[in-house]
């Protein structure tokens, strides 16, 4: 109709939500909730996250291994097949039976079409806000490297060390220092130079030899016209890398000083 005005239409609710970062938690359609305690041992905390945060078959060697290290128990296919018949039955719960499935010597989850999965939504939500910046729409870039960011800051299984874990993790800390790289960019831009340095710096804390970080830094203390400040902070990445690295910065991160806007194309 002419003249109508149409209301937003909110996307659809996830079928089922699983959070594993800062702490196990499902969500089914309904708002049922399964939360951590009700997965209860160790080794049923770790199955989940296992099957969850790889979308692949996993052998249930490997299975084992994740769960007991090199002492096995005796019984540990029966084991291993209480721990996911317990698993089975709180994902039914949560509003996906069905969806823990064994074939081939091995387990895998396939949660429903349209379920949602914190990890997986961080790595599309900084991929989202680095398209969106890139477009020139910085409020949608803006909320999607906060989402991202959020998420990424959260610590999965801490506590626990092993080889597929420490590769999600490595996954996650891309993403964050990749949504906050995209923030300070998105904070020079609009004239707050102050909230790009912290988030530069936070970057720099996490990983101190990622170079792009260090150029962050600097460009925003010279948006914020410190150019004291931002010949510090490029002093301390040329000691910190030819110190540790054995290699100076590159010459994009060098000449920053001699541009007084801190471009570098």
């Amino acid at each position: 109709m002419v003249g109508e005005t149409l209301e937003p239409v909110a996307p659809p609710e996830p079928h089922v939500r699983v959070y594993l970062a800062g702490g196990i938690a499902l969500r089914g359609p309904g708002g049922e909730i399964v939360g951590e305690h009700e997965l209860g041992s160790r080794q049923a905390r770790l199955l989940f996250v296992r099957l969850a945060s790889i979308h692949e078959p996993v052998p249930h060697v490997e299975l084992a291994d994740d769960l007991w290290g090199p002492d096995w128990p005796p019984a540990w296919e029966v084991a291993l097949r209480a721990l996911i018949s317990k698993l089975r039955s709180l994902l039914a719960r949560a509003g996906a039976p069905g969806s823990l499935v064994s074939g081939s010597g091995a387990y895998a989850l396939h949660l429903p079409a349209g379920s949602w999965l914190d990890i997986d939504a961080a790595r599309a939500a900084v991929h989202d806000a680095e398209t969106a910046r890139a477009d020139g729409r910085p409020a949608a870039a803006c909320g999607w490297a906060l989402a991202a960011r959020s998420i990424t800051t959260r610590p999965i299984l801490a506590g626990e060390e092993s080889e597929w874990l420490e590769r999600i993790r490595r996954q996650l800390v891309d993403v964050r220092l990749r949504s906050l790289e995209c923030l300070g960019e998105i904070w020079i831009a609009q004239g707050d130079p102050g909230l790009a340095s912290r988030d530069a710096m936070e970057a720099i804390d996490i990983d101190p030899y990622r170079e792009t970080a260090h150029r962050l830094l600097v460009r925003a203390y010279l948006a914020a016209g410190d150019r004291g400040a931002a010949a510090r902070a490029l002093e301390t990445c040329r000691r910190l890398f030819e110190a540790d690295l054995g290699v100076a910065p590159s010459a994009e991160t060098l000449r920053l000083m001699a541009d007084p806007a801190g471009r570098t194309g």
